[in-house]
Order: structure tokens, then sequence, then C-alpha cells
């Protein structure tokens, strides 16, 4: 719950939200780096921006806790959305 808290305060805030964002990620405890994805995503939704992009698969390949590697999947696709033009 904490951690979702968390990553909703940088809704759409982008480069603003880094800081918080380099923060959770770095923690050893994994609840906050779950928070940390969902904040990526929350941050950079629907930008598909790069920096996001890379960060979101080195976690969703490289971090111990399953959570954590399933969120940055999750995460991706919140930061790759678009709406197609109609």
């Amino acid at each position: 719950g904490l951690a979702l808290g968390i990553a909703l305060t940088v809704y759409g805030r982008e480069e603003g939200a880094d800081p918080l964002i380099e923060q959770l990620t770095r923690d050893q405890d994994p609840i906050l780096r779950y928070g940390g994805m969902y904040a990526l995503a929350l941050a950079y939704r629907g930008t598909a921006n790069n920096k996001a992009i890379r960060q979101l698969l080195h976690f969703a390949v490289s971090d111990v806790s399953d959570d954590v590697r399933r969120t940055a999947v999750l995460a991706l696709g919140f930061v790759l959305y678009s709406e197609p033009e109609q």
C-alpha cells in the first residue's frame, strides 16, 4: 500500500520524479523497489521515454525479487502505452 501511494505522488512528473525513483529503486527492501517500478510507470506513463524503458528492462532481468521483476514488466506497459490516432 505505502509503496503504491508513494508512486502516485509522482504521477506525470517525468524528470521531476527521478530523485525519488532513484532512491526507491536502490533500496535493499524489495517492497520499496517494487514501489520504484510503479513510480517509474506513473511518472512516465505513455511517454515511451528511453531512459525509463532502459531502467525497467534492467530491473526486469536483473532484480533478485520475482515481484520486482514482474512489476518492472508491467510498468513497461504503462510507459509504452499510447492511444492510437482515430
